[in-house]
């Protein structure tokens, strides 16, 4: 039986039960809000809370997996947004997106389907999430491939009963099936071995000659060649021992080869050459080993724990009396230490992730126990030393936001504090670079306010043309300061203008002795005049005002040679260049002998009677020309009056 001050107490714990429930929902809703209304960053992408994150969140950090392009990044991008609601405003969009993905993904499956990789292109495909717009078409391309596959393996099947058979046209026109295959690992890479495969089985006849030449020119294929066309002569030929010579001579080259693709750690290329020792062959058993060792290599390339304990146990099936066994040995040896150390890599990686100092330091300290001597020791250290970058980032980065915010203030006291705070990241640090570079924008800054003024007055002494002035205040800022540059080409500029006027008035000195040398002279110096100077203009026209009195000079000159000597040295360009030109061509053509007068025959032609025949004018050599009313006749004028 409750009594009444029990009833209090429960009513009391029900009212703080309620309180704490109201304030827990509603921290919860607040922070939910919070995160939905928050805008996209990467760094929400990478700690991100599918319990929390806004639909637009997920689908900027969706659209960054998927720019990996990869299959992983297509996955967990469609993962990030497939359980949006179907009412959801951005349903549509999303649904395009998850469209695009999946047909990307078919389309690297599509890919490693015709790279003659069947089972990856299958696992890919069916990763894809099905719906009900894809799951017709996923499964309808599967079956699609495993149909190809099916008909390309019959193919080659055929292929080879035909060629047991001897039938070597049948067997090639079997292999053109094979080109009309829609898969480009059938109709390529099958269909070159089968075509090599039917050649081969074609020369299993010739002569042993040829297995000579086969092993002269050397390489695998050439060696197995040796091999196969040697193990086809019977032991009732004479030229049987010469065939087993031949082929041990082969197969010790193909040893040779590939214990050397052992220690390149080619495993790509052993499994190739094992595949393609004969079954008939006495390297049969050196070549299983072969292919056990480089599938075994192959697995531990994936660098995981899985496949490296599938690499070692596979290392196991080669028999001590193999000739790869000491090889096997210290592979397993090496596979076993690399297996451990990339447990404490996987560890470190893992305590990693939350990204805070303490963790990416306990990280390091988790990396640190791998070895110099273990293959993952190189991994491990790049891994540590991009943790350590973090961590100073994350140290340094305070430091760099303060020297920008001081430096926000625009005033030579905000910049020197700037660079003081900046200072404080040393030299080893993964910011250090960054200051630096803002250390310089800020110093630049300060040079620019302390030197402004000096360069104002320089360029206030150039407008007023007192150039050495100008240059003479504009050199006093230094070659390591901001504005040395803009100073320099300032001076460089007044220093033209100092090198035109001086130009300019030793022209004009030159050219007030007024003779022709002289004139010429002048106008030579004053076109060095850049377009670009104050006097420029002036030069132009003392440059035209001398060649007008060139030419005036020239006019004036009694001898025509003399003439035609002063008005040449006028220049192009000049006002009068081309009244000089055709004053030169007059008194050139004057100078020009006359043409020689025309000869009165002696005797005239029988048929014109020489009373008829019209003497010659004894006071002229020319022709005589009539003189009509309208024939203006004007004196030939002298050298003063000849009109330009």
């Amino acid at each position: 039986m409750t009594t009444k001050t029990d009833n209090k107490n429960n009513l009391f714990s029900w009212q703080i039960i309620s309180v704490f429930l109201v304030l827990f929902f509603g921290g919860v809703g607040f922070a939910a809000t919070a995160m939905l209304l928050r805008l996209p960053t990467n760094n929400s992408c990478n700690n991100l809370s599918l319990l929390f994150s806004s639909a637009t969140n997920r689908l900027y950090c969706a659209q960054l997996r998927a720019e990996e392009d990869t299959v992983e990044g297509f996955l967990g991008a469609i993962d990030l947004i497939s359980n949006l609601p179907e009412d959801h405003p951005l349903i549509s969009e999303v649904d395009r997106y998850i469209t695009t993905w999946s047909d990307r993904i078919l389309a690297i499956a599509q890919e490693k389907y015709h790279q003659g990789e069947l089972e990856e292109a299958i696992a890919i495909a069916e990763k894809i999430p099905t719906r009900e717009a894809n799951e017709d078409l996923i499964s309808q391309k599967i079956e699609e491939w495993q149909s190809v596959w099916e008909e390309g393996e019959s193919i080659v099947a055929d292929i080879e009963e035909k060629l047991r058979r001897g039938q070597w046209n049948q067997a090639f026109l079997a292999t053109v099936q094979l080109l009309e295959l829609d898969n480009a690992y059938w109709s390529s890479t099958q269909y070159d071995e089968m075509v090599q495969t039917i050649t081969l089985a074609q020369e299993e006849s010739s002569e042993l000659d040829e297995a000579f030449a086969s092993i002269n020119r050397g390489g695998i294929d050439n060696l197995i060649k040796t091999i196969e066309i040697a193990s086809r002569i019977s032991k009732s030929s004479f030229s049987y021992d010469r065939a087993t010579e031949l082929a041990r001579d082969a197969e010790g080259q193909i040893i040779d080869i590939v214990k050397d693709l052992i220690d390149d750690r080619n495993w790509a290329e052993v499994s190739t050459i094992a595949r393609q020792i004969p079954r008939s062959s006495p390297i049969r058993d050196k070549a299983d080993d072969w292919s056990n060792l480089a599938s075994a290599g192959r697995n531990a390339n994936l660098n995981t724990v899985s496949g490296l304990n599938l690499a070692i146990s596979q290392l196991d099936k080669i028999s001590s009396s193999s000739g790869v066994y000491a090889e096997t040995r210290k592979l397993k040896n090496r596979w076993t230490l690399q297996k451990e150390d990339l447990i404490y890599l996987t560890e470190a990686k893992d305590l990693a992730k939350p990204g805070n100092v303490d963790s990416l330091q306990q990280a390091i300290a988790r990396a640190e126990f791998i070895s110099n001597e273990n293959p993952l020791h190189s991994e491990a250290q790049q891994e540590i030393r991009k943790w350590r970058r973090e961590i100073q980032v994350k140290e340094d980065q305070p430091y760099l936001n303060r020297a920008r915010e001081l430096a926000s203030r625009n005033t030579v006291s905000g910049w020197q504090e700037a660079i003081a705070q900046a200072q404080m990241i040393e030299a080893n640090r993964a910011l250090h670079s960054e200051a630096r570079n803002l250390i310089a924008q800020w110093r630049g800054n300060i040079q620019r306010v302390e030197d402004q003024p000096t360069l104002d007055r320089a360029i206030s002494l150039g407008s007023q043309n007192r150039y050495q002035e100008a240059i003479n205040v504009a050199s006093a800022i230094g070659s390591n300061r901001s504005l040395h540059s803009e100073a320099q080409s300032r001076i460089r500029t007044w220093r033209r203008e100092i090198t035109a006027r001086q130009n300019f008035n030793e022209a004009s000195q030159i050219a007030q002795n007024r003779d022709a040398q002289s004139l010429s002279r002048a106008i030579t110096i004053a076109r060095r005049i850049p377009s670009s100077t104050d006097v420029s203009a002036q030069g132009r026209n003392a440059v035209n005002s001398w060649s007008e009195q060139l030419l005036a000079i020239a006019r004036r000159t009694n001898s025509l040679q003399e003439a035609i000597n002063i008005a040449d040295m006028i220049p192009s360009g000049t006002s009068a260049y081309n009244a000089a030109r055709r004053d030169i061509q007059q008194w050139r053509a004057r100078l020009a002998p006359p043409p020689a007068p025309r000869r009165t025959p002696t005797n005239p032609p029988n048929n014109v009677d020489p009373r008829n025949i019209t003497p010659p004018n004894n006071d002229s050599d020319q022709e005589s020309t009539p003189i009509t009313p309208d024939t203006e006749i004007s004196p030939e004028p002298t050298l003063e009056q000849t009109s330009f």
